[in-house]
């Protein structure tokens, strides 16, 4: 089934643009970001696109044909580690690779490679979603959203591609960031921009699917807090009834509960009868019934009176 993050890669590698435009866009993202230019002895040029997905190269050799009717070689080597392969498009040949890297805009009219981003290639909406969408599926990752937090990362090794593809991120209305440790990260955070992002290069199905994930995150969220906030107001009832209890006992003991007015006492017995109900309970099980308000009133003048005789008995103590 393979993980969130592979899942979002194959449903993108199977989306193909449909305008000549943003072909160019695409292919001109992948090769920056996985692509290198190799000279051989015999001063022929080679370049290659290397991954470990079979999706990403077989749509890099599809747009390769589509946009140049150019012919690609790929290779594939055993990693020896877990069964994975590691694959390679090559393009062989000075006249064809310069060809491709110049109508790329990865290479100059004076044969200068450059890093930049050209303004020209993502002029276009469209072609600003095809360009991100080949840097994402080239060297791109998301967290799976059953995750607690949110994370989308593009590598590379090039600082001025870097800071490309964050200033472009953030163009197209995605706060980008950007740190560098061993190669140079440009990420987004929090799941409204990810699932924004990920939808706008295409993915709508790992867009669903976030959605729902995050969907279900919220209802468990509001769920847990329900139950969190009326949890703790049973407490409070609980250690309230408690105190309560304490306090109607005392008044008992020192035979001052039957000196007090009726209402006070049906109160009193009430919530010994039942120390853990609320107060709205309390008063609708009165003889007639009352309200929550008259009840707090009632209870509170118990306490009172409560706290009033067992501080006078702490004064009048020996100490």
């Amino acid at each position: 089934m393979g993980t969130y993050s592979q899942r979002t890669k194959e449903e993108l590698a199977r989306k193909y643009p449909a305008q000549k435009c943003c072909v160019k866009a695409e292919l001109a993202a992948i090769v920056r970001a996985s692509g290198s230019l190799h000279l051989r002895a015999n001063h022929s040029y080679v370049l290659t696109v290397s991954s470990e997905s079979a999706a990403l190269i077989r749509k890099t050799l599809l747009l390769l044909k589509k946009y140049f009717q150019l012919p690609g070689q790929i290779i594939v080597e055993d990693t020896g580690r877990f069964n994975r392969r590691h694959y390679r498009l090559q393009l062989i040949g000075a006249r064809n690779v310069k060809r491709v890297l110049t109508e790329l805009e990865i290479l100059s009219a004076g044969l200068q490679l450059n890093s930049a981003i050209s303004p020209s290639l993502v002029r276009n909406d469209c072609c600003r979603a095809a360009f991100l969408r080949g840097a994402f599926l080239a060297r791109g990752s998301i967290t799976d959203p059953q995750k607690p937090n949110y994370h989308l990362e593009i590598t590379t090794e090039n600082e001025e591609f870097a800071v490309g593809l964050n200033y472009l991120l953030n163009l197209c209305g995605f706060r980008a960031g950007i740190h560098h440790r061993k190669e140079y990260t440009v990420y987004l955070k929090g799941a409204e921009t990810i699932s924004r992002f990920i939808s706008f290069i295409g993915a709508h199905s790992a867009f669903l699917a976030m959605e729902e994930v995050r969907v279900i995150k919220e209802m468990r969220n509001e769920v847990n807090r329900l139950v969190n906030c009326e949890t703790a107001n049973l407490e409070k009832s609980v250690r309230a009834g408690l105190e309560q209890v304490e306090a109607i006992k005392a008044l008992q003991d020192r035979k001052v509960l039957a000196t007090l007015p009726a209402s006070l006492q049906e109160v009193a017995r009430l919530r010994l009868e039942h120390p853990e109900v609320s107060l709205r309970e309390l008063g609708e099980l009165a003889t007639p019934p009352l309200s929550k308000s008259a009840v707090n009133h009632r209870m509170r003048k118990l306490l009172k009176i409560a706290e009033t005789f067992i501080g006078q008995e702490e004064m009048d103590s020996p100490g």
